[in-house]
């Protein structure tokens, strides 16, 4: 295979993988994948980012802080144009590996939890359920320490679904 050949089919997987996916991702969670999965060496990876956004077939948009890349419609159309080059291996490769992370990346951009200093003494936990981009669930509380704060989020990350349901199960059930 040509070096131009293999420049455009790992362009095309990148692509793919974004297109799979579905979810915008920051650099550090494509690069994560990428290298886990030996798909391409961290140099190559970002020269092909940078040569995709600048051709506008993946788009960077900036959201509360971050950056997120994401497949453009041009994107879309030059893999739908080309994809059937892409072995099957590595589309199954995908399938098999990237379900779990878009579960996870969904999870986690959906239930959040932080916490942040307000004073010496006092710090501020929040702990938010998302949908659809929209908050449906806040819950800020004050404690003393950040030990605390530390563990109410630690807690909420292992199981956010749980302490949600239960919250939701307290304050809808009957108060007799």
């Amino acid at each position: 295979m040509s070096n131009g050949n293999k420049i455009a089919q790992d362009k095309l997987k990148l692509l793919y993988i974004l297109n799979f996916i579905n979810v915008p991702l920051t650099n550090i969670e494509i690069t994560n994948f990428i290298l886990d999965n030996n798909i391409l060496d961290y140099f190559t990876l970002q020269g092909l980012l940078s040569d995709l956004c600048d051709s506008k077939f993946v788009v960077l948009n900036s959201k509360k802080g971050n950056e997120y890349y994401a497949i453009s419609e041009a994107g879309i159309a030059a893999l739908d144009m080309f994809g059937e080059i892409l072995p099957e291996y590595f589309k199954n490769e995908v399938k098999q590996n990237l379900s779990y992370l878009k579960k996870e990346i969904k999870k986690h951009r959906e239930l959040l939890g932080h916490y942040y200093k307000r004073k010496d003494d006092e710090f501020i936990v929040s702990l938010q359920v998302m949908e659809n981009e929209s908050v449906i669930f806040s819950l800020s509380i004050n404690v003393i320490d950040e030990a605390t704060a530390k563990n109410i989020c630690k807690k909420w990350d292992s199981n956010p679904e749980q302490i949600f349901s239960n919250i939701v199960k307290t304050l809808t059930s009957d108060l007799s």
